[in-house]
């Protein structure tokens, strides 16, 4: 692709800015453009037309009288030649790759009438801060570009048959005339967001933004892109109404619109009202695995049966126990909620949790090992929370217990889309969790069954590919850790970490990632010089609870395995990188 693009510049008495918007657009990499300077009736005493005429040919210039930002940009995009329009603000700038990587990115689309948008810097005086939007959220829910304030116009490459069938800029509106006709045209066209960071945006006190009418044209704006969607969107981005409006009341709290807060808050009180929170009677089918251990095994049983929570089928999975096992035998005998199922040979946690998987016939899903324990009210206060904001997959806080000690567990950040960070730190225990089953059938889902170290947190990896994880804050389950816990054994650790990082390098979806993977590789690079440093009697190069807390510097990675890792995964694909990571670990 070679088309011509039109860098459109409205600027009004610009002359402390314009020179560098127009030095950053003629400094493109991408050579078939043209730069279109519109003066909106400057009264400067022709400082803004001194600088723009000053480009003789290299620009092409129109003066008008004064009119808005709105005026100017429909006279530039009425003058404009090329087939793909980009807005520059006077006191805004633009990377020197900006419409390359544009144009580049658009050439891979097989529809190329879409919306591109990106990342973008803030310049603050002197000082530049990068802006990264949530691009998973980005890509799951598209019309959030505007519902979250993640477009920026100068951002945008958008093709001059959109703005055709679109129409004019609003020249009614002063403020906000950017995103009334980001959503015109939203109705239509889809946006995708590309996570390169390419224009930089200026902050100063001149701005229209900063004026009381952008208040208030913001919040008629805002209410009116809220209602703009349809409830079966509202339903599809966020599960319930009430969560819904929720999360937007989350988002409007660090947001000007102060009237679109209030109406959101008020809809969310409405919205709460039509739940019925405690009119629940999903059937749960909780599966507990277990391998000899028949006294441990029995209370767990007992944890479950006396929940508050009464719609409830047990599937007890026997991994081939070597001890007599008659007294669990008997007591799921006097049970009909209990199912036990003998599995033919020890196939270790994923194959009895699969065999529990496919046996079960409940709505939902838990799991609970063996040595761990539910509290009273655990599947109830989850299914209720559940209910209240619908994702299709919970799980909970815990009480870690070691001997007599005990701990809450907890990653509040892990919640909602959880990818990329889960990729790096996955906290979510085994029998915290609550997951409709059909997630796992219509998706073909189950634990890997090749391997018995780190195959939970693979699981919950490829359940994240296809739904939003919701974390329940309270300590609802109580988990067992001793002495034979993997947690305790560093071998362990390090062949856990082995097994996910082939996973994700093998996975075409996870293996894009490559920095939150290269997090991972780290950790696991990390934590083996440990172990061979204690072998060989010399000093460790840093302990494994400060691994997760070591800043990511650009000096380290350079010179790291996750960067080498990185690397050869961008030149020879993920599954070279499995061979280089595997073979590490053998030779260690």
């Amino acid at each position: 692709m070679n088309p011509k693009v039109s860098i459109i510049i409205p600027v009004y008495n610009g002359s402390n800015y314009l020179k560098e918007a127009i030095e950053s657009a003629i400094a493109q990499t991408y050579n078939n453009i043209e730069i279109v300077v519109v003066n909106d009736g400057s009264n400067d005493d022709g400082a803004t037309e001194l600088i723009a005429e000053s480009y003789g040919d290299k620009i092409r210039y129109y003066a008008k009288e004064n009119g808005g930002v709105a005026t100017a940009l429909n006279l530039g995009i009425k003058k404009m030649k090329g087939e793909y329009f980009s807005w520059l603000s006077h006191d805004d700038l633009y990377y020197p790759e900006k419409i390359e990587k544009q144009i580049a990115y658009l050439d891979k689309l097989k529809n190329k009438k879409v919306v591109l948008y990106s990342n973008y810097s803030i310049l603050v005086g002197d000082q530049i801060t990068p802006v990264v939007h949530n691009h998973e959220m980005l890509v799951r829910k598209k019309k959030y570009s505007l519902l979250r304030g993640c477009v920026n116009g100068i951002t945008m490459l958008i093709p001059k048959i959109i703005l055709d069938e679109t129409g004019q800029f609003s020249q009614e509106l002063r403020c906000t005339q950017d995103y009334d006709y980001w959503r015109r045209v939203q109705k239509t066209y889809e946006f995708i967001h590309m996570e390169d960071v390419l224009s930089i945006t200026r902050l100063h006190s001149h701005q229209d933004s900063l004026s009381p009418a952008a208040k208030t044209e913001g919040n008629k704006l805002w209410i009116d892109m809220v209602d703009g969607l349809t409830e079966d969107e509202k339903l599809d981005y966020e599960g319930t109404l009430y969560n819904f409006y929720l999360e937007m009341v989350k988002f409007l709290k660090t947001a000007p619109y102060d009237g679109t807060l209030q109406y959101c808050e008020e809809k969310m009180v409405e919205a709460e009202k039509e739940l019925k929170l405690y009119d629940i009677n999903f059937k749960i089918s909780v599966i507990i695995p277990f391998f000899n251990r028949v006294d441990i095994t029995t209370k767990a049983i007992k944890s479950v049966l006396s929940q508050t929570y009464k719609n409830i089928e047990i599937i007890l999975v026997n991994d081939a126990s070597t001890d007599d096992i008659e007294q669990i035998r008997q007591f799921a005998k006097k049970h009909d909620q209990i199912k036990l199922i003998d599995a033919a040979k020890n196939g270790g946690p994923a194959v009895a949790r699969n065999i529990g998987i496919k046996a079960a016939t409940g709505d939902y899903i838990a799991f609970l090992d063996s040595d761990d324990l539910f509290l009273p009210n655990k599947l109830e206060y989850q299914m209720q929370m559940m209910l209240r904001y619908n994702p299709k997959v919970s799980y909970t806080s815990y009480i870690k217990r070691v001997g007599d000690d005990e701990s809450v567990i907890c990653d509040k950040g892990l919640t909602g889309l959880v990818i990329p960070r889960i990729i790096s730190n996955c906290t979510i225990a085994t029998p915290t969790v609550v997951i409709r089953r059909d997630i796992l059938t219509n998706n073909n889902i189950l634990f890997d069954e090749n391997i018995r170290i780190g195959e939970d947190t693979c699981f919950w990896l490829e359940i994240a590919k296809y739904s939003e994880i919701l974390l329940v804050d309270e300590p609802l389950t109580i988990v067992n850790a001793g002495k034979d816990s993997n947690a305790y054994h560093d071998d362990k650790i390090v062949v856990g970490l082995k097994n996910i990082i082939v996973y994700l390098l093998n996975d075409e979806y996870y293996s894009n990632y490559y920095y939150d993977v290269s997090l991972l590789c780290k950790y696991f690079n990390i934590l083996n010089d440990d172990i061979r440093a204690r072998k060989t009697h010399t000093s460790p190069t840093v302990s494994c609870v400060e691994v997760v807390r070591v800043p990511v510097t650009t000096g380290f990675i350079r010179n790291s395995l996750p960067y080498r890792v990185a690397r050869k995964l961008y030149r020879e694909g993920p599954k070279a990188v499995v061979v280089t990571v595997v073979s590490k670990v053998i030779k260690r």
